[in-house]
């Protein structure tokens, strides 16, 4: 093996390794159960424009970079952490790029929105890189975490339902909104728990995750699905139901021209759950479960009209605007004069009105590049989830905004699909064979 190989390959020091493991586990905790909501009864005023400016960054995030700061310095050689990021991570280098300029700009244009930077981007590149680098085992107790995590999150959803009480609403400078019913849970705002929620129940649906036991798979997904109603998701929800037709139709479907036989066991308990499911969903909607849901559909509070009329705000942008982006006032009040008052539909409208179209298109592409190389990390199967994610957080501001979805869906993809770094090809699988007998004998 040459010297430059084991400049890149140098691994973290035993020691430092379940520190690490350790500390990205706390990450995960502090992400999937400290929402706007919770921190707000801490007493840290997260969603919203007054307070410390410390404050606007989620706690996650000062927690995951002291970690990536370990996971760099622990290692035998830290110099060549370099050369390994450039090599094994050049989606997430390119990211990392676009967002480091995005940053700057922000900063040297006295800009509002350096914390979207902070937990939008650069949080959801680091966690990538370290959950990256976890061996399968550390995986697998995140795996483990996250289902009674997301279990945890459903049930508090539907309890919030059952008695008309939200337990952590969304605020905005500890402003509640009284008149807004949907259930936050544990994961907070509604459109990005029914995004998140979803990508959980893809991920089942696809056979991810697989130390959760088959039996429980069916019964976990059904709880996701029910949770997704109070939450009041609309696109969430019917992405949701469109996709488990599209997958699970042709399965039922081979199953049935297969002549494949099913278990008298099994054939018991779907003849008995059969009819038990329909009474349950009669009695829902007799029960006005899915009034909320219907509410949303019937009224909107301008979700619709707002696609429409995000597209007139350019028209009262300069070209200069246009190329980096308008003043954050300015933006907001011809957004308002349009009746948008809840914001833009849509994430790269909302980039390109707020960024310009230079700085967007850098973001863009780095994101792109960064989603392509998680995404060849995975176990098959992940393509459900990564189409579901993908949808519907276009649907809203989601990512063009400060928000830790983009985090919490890097960790829940390499939980469920990730091969651990122990089970991840190497650098020297890239190889000519030629070049790999060469290295060897060096």
């Amino acid at each position: 093996m040459s010297a430059i190989d084991l400049q890149i390959s140098a691994p973290a020091r035993p020691t430092s390794r379940p520190v690490v493991a350790m500390l990205f586990t706390a990450v995960v905790v502090m992400l999937f159960t400290l929402s706007g909501g919770v921190l707000w009864e801490l007493g840290v005023n997260y969603d919203g424009i007054t307070g410390a400016a410390a404050s606007k960054i989620h706690p996650a995030t000062y927690l995951g970079l002291a970690t990536f700061g370990l996971f760099v310095v622990a290692r035998r050689n830290p110099a060549g952490f370099v050369a390994m990021f450039i090599t094994r991570y050049p989606g997430a280098l390119c990211f990392l790029l676009a967002t480091g300029l995005l940053g700057f700009y922000t900063v040297f244009d006295q800009r509002h929105g350096i914390a979207t930077v902070f937990d939008t981007y650069l949080l959801a590149v680091i966690l990538g890189v370290i959950g990256s680098e976890l061996g399968s085992r550390d995986l697998a107790r995140v795996e483990k975490l996250l289902h009674l995590l997301f279990a945890a999150n459903a049930a508090l959803v539907l309890v919030e339902y059952v008695i008309d009480y939200r337990f952590f609403p969304y605020r905005f400078d500890g402003q509640g909104f009284e008149w807004d019913k949907r259930s936050t849970g544990l994961f907070g705002h509604p459109l990005e728990n029914a995004a998140i929620i979803g990508t959980y129940l893809m991920v089942l649906v696809a056979r991810g995750g697989a130390r959760m036991p088959r039996p429980l798979r069916a019964p976990a997904a059904m709880l996701q699905l029910a949770a997704m109603v109070p939450v009041g998701g609309r696109t969430a929800l019917v992405v949701a139901l469109a996709m488990l037709t599209l997958v699970m139709a042709p399965r039922a479907a081979r199953l049935l021209l297969s002549g494949g036989r099913m278990s008298l066991r099994m054939a018991a308990v779907v003849a008995a759950a059969a009819p038990l499911a329909a009474l349950a969903v009669a009695a829902f909607a007799a029960g006005g479960f899915f009034d909320l849901v219907a509410d949303r559909f019937v009224d909107d509070g301008g979700s619709a009209q707002a696609r429409l009329e995000m597209f007139e705000i350019f028209k009262q942008l300069s070209v200069r605007d246009i190329l980096v982006g308008g003043q954050s006032e300015l933006v907001d009040s011809i957004r308002r004069t349009h009746g948008l008052e809840w914001g833009v539909e849509n994430p790269v409208v909302r980039l390109l009105l707020y960024q310009g179209v230079v700085f967007s298109a850098f973001l863009i592409a780095g994101f792109v590049l960064f989603l392509i190389e998680l995404g060849w990390r995975m176990r098959p199967g992940a393509t459900i989830p990564f189409a579901f994610f993908l949808i519907v957080i276009n649907s809203f501001e989601s990512i063009s905004n400060k928000t830790i979805m983009l985090g919490q869906f890097v960790i829940l993809m390499l939980a469920m699909f990730g091969r651990g770094s122990d089970q991840a090809p190497r650098l020297s699988s890239f190889r000519k064979p030629n070049e790999a007998r060469l290295s060897g004998t060096n």
